[in-house]
C-alpha cells in the first residue's frame, strides 16, 4: 500500500476513533453521574432519567460546567467528523477506505476554494486546503480534550473515588493493535494479549467461539459441550432457538486459547489497547502541548493522567487500578489526545500527487485470509474465504461479542468480561424504590464504559415473552418476509 493510503486511512479511522471516545463519555455516560434536573438543560432529552442520590447535582457550579462540556462536545464531535471528511468524502460511514488504500485523491491540482475560513463550503479541496482545513478543527478537537475532556474524567473520577474498586472483570486484555506507522507493519497502538500487567503476543489461530448458552447449534445432533468451540474460518450461523433450555443469549462466546489450549475470556476496547501500548517496549512517541507537554509515550501518559486521580485511600491509583469503570473511561480519553496528537504528525508526513491506492486482482483459485484490527470499541476480526472470485464464506468476531458474551459453564473465571465485571461489584440490597433505582445507576455505570453494541442480540417481545414479528433485511436492506405475532 503506498505511504499516502495507509496515512489517509489512520486520519480517517482516527477521526472516527476520537469522536467516538468523545460521544461516549458526554453523550452517553454522562447521565449516570449528573442529575440534569434543575440544571440548564431541564428537559427531554436529558430528562426523564434515572437518579441516585450520589449523582452530582446538575444546577451545581460543578454540574453545570460538565452539562456545558457536554454542550460544546456536540460541536466538537461534528468538527471532528469534519476532519474525517475532508478525506473520507463523507462521515460517519465513509466509504473511502478500499483494499489497497483509498480511494481520495491528494492532489495538488484540484481546483481549489478561496474561502479556506469555513469548513463547510463545497470540496474537494487541493492538497494544500485540505491539510490547512484538517489542522484547523484538529486543534481545536486537540484543545477540547486538553483543557475540558481529561479533565472531565479526571473530576468525575475523584468524585467517584470508589469506582476504582469495583467491576474489576476478567483481568485479561486482548488487542489487535492498529494504525500502522511505516511499509513494515509496525503499528501505533500494540498487538497483544495482556494479563493484568503482563503482555505477550497473540496468535489468531488461538481464537474460538462457543455456543454452550447462545441460541446457535454447531451440530444438531450431539450436545454442544465446553471443548467444542470453533476457529472463526469454520464458523457456524446456525440460528436455533430451541438448542438448549440454558441458553441465554444470541451472542456467542468468542475466547482466546492462551498456549492453545487455555481457554481464556478476554475484554477489549480502548482500555485493552492502552495497557497493550503502554507495556510495550517498542511505543511510539508523540508530541503534546497539555498534561504532558513534549515529547511522550502511552505509558508516560497514562502514569501522568493516574496521578492527577486519588482513590477512596488517598493514594494515586496504579495501572491495575485501570481493571475499573473509570479506568475505562480514563483509557478512552487517554487514547483520544494519544491519537489525536500523533494524528498532528500524521497529516505533516503526506505529499501531494503521490498514489494513494494499488490494485491487486482478486485471485481465482480459492484463497483465505483474515484481518485484525480496531473499531473504537475494540478488536475487530474478519474471516473470509473466496472461491471463483466470489465470497464463499465469511465470518467475524465484533468488539461487543467479546465483552458482551455469555458464559461458558459454572465458574467465575467462565463468563464474559461485562458478567465477571457486575459479578465484581456489590450492587447491595433493598427493595424500595431509591434501593432499586441506585442498584440501576451502578449497573449503568459499570456497564457503559465497556460501550455495548448489540443490536443483533436483542429482539423484541411482549410481556408474556412472545415474539412479536420476525422479518428478514433483504439485499437492498430493506426489511423482508415480514411476519407478525401468530399470522403466516
Amino acid at each position: 500500500m503506498p505511504a499516502n493510503g495507509r496515512i489517509i486511512r489512520n486520519l480517517i479511522h482516527g477521526s472516527d476513533t476520537v469522536m467516538s471516545h468523545i460521544t461516549h463519555l458526554y453523550h452517553l455516560s454522562a447521565a449516570d453521574f449528573i442529575n440534569f434536573e434543575g440544571s440548564v438543560v431541564n428537559m427531554s432529552p436529558w430528562l426523564p432519567s434515572y437518579t441516585a442520590a450520589d449523582m452530582i447535582p446538575g444546577g451545581s457550579t460543578l454540574g453545570t460546567h460538565l452539562i456545558l462540556s457536554y454542550v460544546s462536545a456536540l460541536g466538537i464531535r461534528r468538527k471532528m467528523h469534519t476532519a474525517s471528511a475532508l478525506f473520507s468524502g463523507r462521515h460517519p460511514i465513509q466509504n473511502a477506505i478500499v483494499p489497497g488504500g483509498v480511494t481520495t485523491l491528494y492532489s495538488s491540482t484540484i481546483p481549489g476554494n478561496a474561502t479556506t475560513g469555513s469548513y463547510d463550503t463545497f470540496g474537494p479541496y487541493n492538497s494544500t486546503e485540505t491539510k490547512s482545513k484538517f489542522k484547523s478543527l484538529l486543534t481545536d478537537v486537540r484543545s477540547f480534550i486538553d483543557n475540558k475532556y481529561i479533565l472531565d474524567v479526571v473530576t468525575v473520577a475523584n468524585a467517584y473515588s470508589a469506582y476504582w474498586y469495583v467491576g474489576t472483570g476478567c483481568t485479561n486484555l486482548l488487542s489487535y493493535g492498529d494504525f500502522p506507522t511505516d511499509s513494515s507493519g509496525s503499528l501505533f497502538l500494540k498487538r497483544n494479549l495482556v494479563q493484568l500487567t503482563t503482555a505477550s503476543g497473540i496468535n489468531q489461530g488461538y481464537i474460538r467461539e462457543y455456543v454452550d448458552y447462545s441460541w446457535y447449534e454447531y451440530d444438531a445432533l450431539a450436545p454442544v459441550l465446553l471443548t467444542t468451540g470453533k476457529h472463526p474460518f469454520d464458523g457456524i450461523t446456525t440460528p436455533n432457538k430451541s438448542t438448549s433450555g440454558n441458553a441465554y443469549s444470541w451472542l456467542k462466546a468468542p475466547r482466546y486459547l492462551i498456549g492453545g489450549s487455555t481457554i481464556t475470556t478476554c475484554e477489549v476496547g480502548p482500555l485493552a489497547r492502552m495497557v497493550a501500548t503502554a507495556l510495550s517496549s517498542t511505543q511510539k512517541t508523540v508530541t503534546g502541548t497539555a498534561l504532558v507537554t513534549g515529547t511522550y509515550n502511552a505509558y508516560q501518559l497514562v502514569t501522568t493522567a493516574l496521578s492527577l486521580c486519588t482513590t477512596s485511600t488517598g493514594a494515586a491509583p496504579g495501572l491495575a487500578h485501570l481493571y475499573s469503570p473509570l479506568g475505562r473511561h480514563a483509557a478512552r480519553a487517554l487514547e483520544a489526545k494519544y491519537l489525536a496528537d500523533a494524528m498532528a504528525l500524521w497529516i505533516e508526513e503526506l505529499q501531494p500527487d503521490q498514489s494513494c491506492y494499488t490494485y491487486k486482482r482478486i485471485p481465482k483459485q480459492i484463497s483465505t485470509g483474515y484481518g485484525l484490527c480496531e473499531a473504537p470499541r475494540g478488536a475487530l476480526g474478519h474471516w473470509i474465504k473466496i472461491e471463483g472470485r466470489k465470497v464463499a464464506k465469511y465470518q467475524c468476531v465484533v468488539p461487543s461479542t467479546w465483552n458482551f458474551s455469555p458464559k461458558l459453564g459454572i465458574l467465575k473465571t467462565q463468563h464474559g468480561a461485562v458478567e465477571q465485571s457486575l459479578m465484581d461489584t456489590n450492587l447491595g440490597s433493598g427493595t424500595s424504590f431509591a434501593d432499586q433505582t441506585r442498584q440501576i445507576v451502578t449497573i449503568l455505570r459499570v456497564v457503559h464504559p465497556f460501550d455495548c453494541c448489540i443490536a443483533c442480540a436483542v429482539h423484541v417481545v411482549n410481556p408474556e415473552g412472545k415474539e412479536l414479528m420476525q422479518f428478514a433485511i433483504g439485499p437492498d436492506g430493506r426489511p423482508t418476509n415480514l411476519k407478525l405475532s401468530g399470522s403466516e
